[in-house]
């Protein structure tokens, strides 16, 4: 069932509900004035570059397309954006960089070295290593943009003159969400320092005559203080030396590009978040209506925050070289405000939910509702790239143990799921591409002990070591499978099939059962060798 067909259904979709709500309003929020319709809808994603770009990281650009492809589907012009934040801060150094670059904590990231000499600067390093897989996550690619390149063409200025003109409303507005107000004087623009080329550090102290003045003083992150120079200058704030503070300069991005809508983190939704302190600006300083928020829940990892400091952070390479990005948009689709946590161990659980719905999409199976039926279609499509995945006729798990096997045994691994009658030529290449990167997941990952043939040794009796070494003597003389096979049944017969089974699969795996052993000791017996002469 096709993106046009589900439209018609009369089961909506949480993105078609957003959709909707862009198409059809009538009036800005903080403002008595009517919204005039656009020609095309703008739905815009960013990422800051301060940090590191792991595939939480994806989940605001994975949300806001649903969105844009939902404006589509309901009929309306409607076009997509990502904006890189490359003027943020360093706030602190990433695994990997040099502890060298303590020294440019505080600067523009886009404005540091490339620690890896690759690139102009640390702004495009990272962003080209992210640009690598974005683009395959998302149904067509994204036009991209720099916010330090935008300040530098001058994009923003009108904005910049517009907020400084209208400082003491900006202060105003603000202040209504503080529980500190913020004093005359304060100024929404902040410079670089000319000195030292850190923009946290520099500290406002008035503005006039076109100038900011400042004075670069030590400022302190959560956990690190960065020092200021003492330098005390003044700046023109349309020269393209500094930025809008945040509060403020997303209110100039949503003016500047004429945003419809864009994603935030569930906790943006409070009142007193930094969203309805720019909707608020945006309305009455720069005469355009908010957008229409996309609150998300965050992605957690294990049930923990992605921390690269506690190691846990999954890098979208990483999830490509084991899955189909189908399967992250589907984790980020199924429920907008509800954090998820992802785990490598519950890998084959996720597939097998996404097989599910293939199942459903396709007629195959239902759900236990209309209504549950209806909305896994439309999960499972708005999931997809500019193809739908037909259904794969095996699990995860099963690709995962097919690969333990067989290793890249190709002819053995068709004629054990003929055998099974798994088997589907239409879909050959989806079929062992799912066993390519359940090997991948199986060699690099934590995964469930059900299907875990990961070799362990431990401790055997001398009887269970003879028997051993009667296999490993079997399995070093034998020219070809056939005979292979053969000698082993004999052995097994000799002494006792469920006992020589028993023992042998407790020596490889520490289990009581496992794969077909002669199968998998001859496609793995370098490996099995080497383990069991261990003993």
């Amino acid at each position: 069932m096709s993106d046009k067909e589900l439209k018609k259904e009369a089961i909506t979709f949480w993105a078609e509900d957003i959709a909707s709500e862009i198409i059809n309003r009538q009036e800005y929020k903080y403002v008595n004035k009517k919204i005039k319709k656009p020609k095309e809808f703008v739905v815009k994603t960013s990422a800051s570059l301060s940090g590191v770009l792991h595939i939480g990281r994806l989940s605001d650009t994975i949300r806001s397309e649903t969105v844009y492809r939902a404006l589509k589907n309901l009929g309306v012009k409607a076009r997509i954006i990502w904006v890189a934040e490359d003027m943020d801060p360093l706030r602190k150094i990433p695994k990997g960089v040099p502890k060298t670059f303590e020294k440019y904590l505080g600067c523009p990231v886009s404005d540091i070295p490339d620690p890896f000499g690759c690139h102009e600067n640390y702004a495009e390093h990272f962003k080209a290593e992210y640009f690598k897989v974005i683009d395959e996550f998302v149904y067509e690619k994204l036009p991209k943009y720099s916010m330090r390149e935008e300040y530098k063409k001058g994009s923003f200025n009108e904005f910049i003159k517009k907020i400084l003109e209208q400082q003491d409303l900006a202060i105003e507005i603000q202040n209504k969400y503080r529980t500190e107000s913020l004093k005359k004087g304060y100024s929404n623009w902040k410079p670089i320092c000319e000195n030292c080329g850190k923009i946290i550090t520099p500290r406002v102290t008035r503005v006039e005559n076109g100038l900011v003045h400042y004075e670069c003083k030590d400022y302190s992150f959560a956990k690190t203080r960065v020092k200021g120079c003492g330098y005390k200058g003044s700046i023109n704030p349309l020269k393209g030396g500094g930025k809008l503070m945040w509060k403020g300069e997303w209110a100039a991005q949503w003016a500047r590009w004429k945003v419809s809508t864009e994603g935030a983190g569930v906790e943006y939704s409070v009142p007193l978040s930094a969203w309805w302190v720019n909707a608020e600006i945006v309305e009455k300083i720069f005469d355009y209506p908010m957008p229409v928020p996309i609150f998300y829940g965050h992605l957690f990892i294990d049930g923990k925050k992605m921390s690269a400091s506690l190691g846990n952070v999954v890098f979208p390479h990483e999830f490509l070289k084991c899955s189909r990005p189908e399967l992250l948009k589907f984790l980020y689709n199924k429920r907008l405000l509800k954090t998820r946590s992802f785990s490598w161990k519950d890998l084959a659980k996720l597939h097998d939910d996404f097989d599910k719905h293939a199942r459903v999409y396709y007629g195959v199976e239902e759900g236990d509702t209309l209504k549950e039926t209806g909305h896994m279609k439309k999960l499972y499509s708005y999931s997809s790239l500019k193809k739908v995945l037909p259904i794969i006729p095996i699990t995860y798990s099963y690709a995962a143990t097919l690969a333990q096997i067989y290793g890249s045994n190709k002819e053995e691994i068709i004629k054990a799921l003929k055998a099974t009658g798994h088997y589907n030529k239409k879909v050959e290449d989806l079929i062992f591409e799912r066993i390519r990167m359940a090997k991948n997941w199986v060699e690099n990952y934590e995964i469930p002990d059900e299907i875990n043939f990961v070799l362990v040794k431990i401790i055997l009796s001398k009887e269970e070591k003879n028997v051993v070494n009667d296999f490993i003597n079997v399995l070093e003389k034998s020219k070809d499978y056939e005979i292979f096979q053969k000698r082993v049944y004999s052995l097994a017969k000799n002494i006792g099939m469920k006992k020589f089974f028993q023992i042998m699969y407790k020596a490889l795996f520490n289990k009581e059962k496992g794969p077909k052993l002669a199968i998998f000791a001859w496609n793995n017996k370098k490996k099995v060798l080497e383990h069991l002469k261990k003993y």
